[in-house]
């Protein structure tokens, strides 16, 4: 089974397709991406409501063509609600950090409608346990954003260590969750721990199915107001603001729920 998945993962349509450039910087979008690997196989029941890791391409295929619309629409009613956040910066350069990645479609949607984001990012960090699944991501984000570092962390982020982010607290440090706070396999708290642990500001934006079993809703309502009462220490400084939760039902009566937040904390000798 371990060579048929490096087998997959040698033979991924999408990186195959970004080396002979017949998907290149010029033209890959999210639009192109799902119309050329977007494949109907009849194996959605094999998703797992778009909760399982994925280990073979086809599933891959199959996710861009069951969900890739859904997390389209979630993202585009999202993203225009936090560009005055974003733009609540003072110049620095930017590091896009994506947990639970899949294949990048949260960062391309970023890029595709936050005008003038790709001209400054720096660093792009990609966080997914699945490994064919993350080595699609880099090859897409690398053909996005050719002048950019990016990173890829093949873990759970349960196993996520604070090092491995690399956090920059000069930085405008974006942190993205599609799909993922919802999901009950792993600590959402002690991965915002380690988020804030050296310092910075922060731009969080996290979307997710609006439900209330499996996890859900309440997980994200949870860390939403934690992050609200957290109590700083006496040598640190913690401010809030452009702090909004919301709900909203799609054109495909989906409902779904997000939020996004700045975060500034800094820390004094």
């Amino acid at each position: 089974m371990h060579n048929l998945v490096i087998h997959a993962v040698h033979h991924d349509l999408v990186i195959n397709a970004i080396q002979k450039k017949t998907l290149n910087t010029s033209n890959l979008n999210f639009r192109t991406l799902r119309n050329f690997a977007g494949i109907d196989s009849n194996k959605r029941d094999e998703l797992d409501r778009g909760r399982l890791t994925i280990h073979r391409q086809d599933l891959l295929n199959q996710y861009l063509y069951s969900y890739g619309l859904m997390v389209q629409r979630q993202w585009e009613h999202t993203l225009p609600k936090t560009v005055e956040m974003l733009s609540d910066n003072k110049d620095e350069n930017v590091h896009i950090f994506d947990y639970g990645c899949g294949q990048g479609l949260a960062t391309l949607l970023l890029l595709e409608n936050i005008t003038g984001l790709e001209g400054i990012v720096d660093d792009v960090t990609l966080i997914e346990p699945s490994k064919i699944a993350l080595q699609r991501a880099s090859h897409i984000i690398e053909c996005a954003l050719p002048q950019t570092q990016v990173h890829s962390i093949n873990k759970e982020l349960d196993n996520l260590e604070t090092e491995e982010l690399s956090i920059n607290p000069e930085k405008m440090n974006i942190h993205l969750f599609s799909n993922v706070l919802d999901i009950d396999s792993f600590d959402q708290f002690e991965v915002f721990n380690k988020i804030l642990k050296d310092g910075g500001t922060h731009y969080v934006i996290a979307i997710s199915s609006d439900r209330n079993f499996k996890g859900g809703s309440p997980r994200i309502e949870a860390l939403y107001n934690a992050i609200h009462t957290y109590q700083p220490d006496e040598n640190e400084e913690f401010k809030l603001s452009h702090a909004h939760l919301g709900r909203f039902t799609d054109s495909h009566n989906m409902n779904h729920i997000y939020f996004f937040i700045k975060i500034e904390n800094n820390y004094y000798a």
